[in-house]
């Protein structure tokens, strides 16, 4: 049998108090080889304010990073 732990880190992009995307990654102890997954929870706002939802996906995807170094140190 084979066990593997995650750590999982999760974020939420918000304009004006609504959600508008949801990012999650999970990355195994020991390998810091990640999953990532956006989902966009209301179209018409992330439609308006890409720039904004893509500048914090980028924040989330280097909070990532961090956190995968981390596992490999």
């Amino acid at each position: 049998m084979t066990i593997t732990q995650l750590i999982s880190v999760t974020g939420v992009s918000t304009i004006n108090g609504e959600q508008v995307a949801y990012f999650s990654a999970q990355i195994p102890k020991g390998t810091g080889s990640s999953t990532f997954n956006r989902n966009i929870t209301n179209q018409e706002l992330y439609d308006a304010n890409r720039k904004e939802v893509r500048a914090d996906e980028s924040e989330f995807q280097s909070k990532v990073y961090e956190v995968e170094d981390g596992v490999l140190q």
